[in-house]
């Protein structure tokens, strides 16, 4: 029975690594590397996770969100 909790609780834990909310990481990478690019102003770190789709979604979503406040408001406005 101990080792049986013992596994269970070891399975949960590994399993809560990768909880983090993918889209919004990929929204705040698209949105950042867009504006950051298009203004030149500064290299931008991203996460990459191009395979983990709610990544890619996020990302997608905000790149698009990043062009169109460059477009809006412009680069000085942004900084």
């Amino acid at each position: 029975m101990t080792r049986f909790a013992l596994t269970f609780v070891v399975t949960c834990w590994l399993a809560a690594c990768d909880s983090k909310d993918w889209e919004a990481a990929g929204f705040q990478d698209g949105y950042a590397a867009t504006v950051n690019t298009t203004c030149n102003f500064r290299a931008t770190m991203i996460h990459g996770k191009y395979d983990n789709a709610d990544y890619t979604k996020g990302y997608s979503r905000g790149s698009q969100a990043g062009a169109l406040a460059v477009a809006n408001q412009g680069c000085e406005r942004l900084k």
